[in-house]
C-alpha cells in the first residue's frame, strides 16, 4: 500500500490518497480523500498514513506493507516510543491500529516510487467528497 498527502493552501484544505496493490503489483483499490489542512506538511502525511491502515482494515487486509515517501512519518511509525511532535497523536493512532495486522510495516520509498497515491492526493483538491 502506497499513502501520499498534498496541500492545497488556497483552498485551505488537504488531500490524501492511498493506493492498495496485490503482491503481483496489480491495483485492488484507492482512496481520494479531501480534508481540512493541518497545522503542518507532517500531518497531512501522518493522517494519510494513519487512513491507509484504516483503508486496509475496512478491507479485511491482515498482512501489509505500508509505503510512504515522507521518512520522518516513516520513522515515527517504525518507532515504539511515542512521538512528541505535533503528528505524534496521529502516528499513536496508526500503531495502535496497526495491532489488528498480522503483518505489517512499515517503509520509505523514493517520490517516484510514490507517483499513484501522490496523483490521488492531488486529485482531491477536485472533489471534496471521500471517493474509494
Amino acid at each position: 500500500m502506497n499513502y501520499d498527502g498534498a496541500i492545497f493552501q488556497e483552498q485551505g484544505r488537504a488531500g490524501i490518497g492511498v493506493v492498495v496493490r496485490n503482491s503481483a503489483g496489480a491495483v485492488m483499490a484507492s482512496l481520494s480523500q479531501q480534508i481540512p489542512l493541518p497545522t503542518t506538511i507532517a500531518q497531512v502525511e501522518a493522517l494519510a498514513a494513519r487512513r491507509a491502515v484504516e483503508l486496509a482494515l475496512e478491507l479485511g487486509i491482515t498482512r501489509a506493507i505500508i509505503e510512504g515517501d515522507s521518512e520522518t512519518i516513516c520513522k515515527d511509525l517504525s518507532n515504539p516510543c511515542p512521538s512528541l511532535a505535533l503528528h505524534g497523536l496521529l502516528i499513536q493512532d496508526a500503531q495502535q491500529l496497526a495491532l489488528a495486522f498480522t503483518n505489517i510495516s512499515f517503509s520509505h520509498v523514493c517520490l517516484q516510487r510514490n507517483t499513484v497515491a501522490h496523483s490521488l492526493a492531488r486529485q482531491a483538491s477536485l472533489n471534496p467528497s471521500l471517493n474509494v
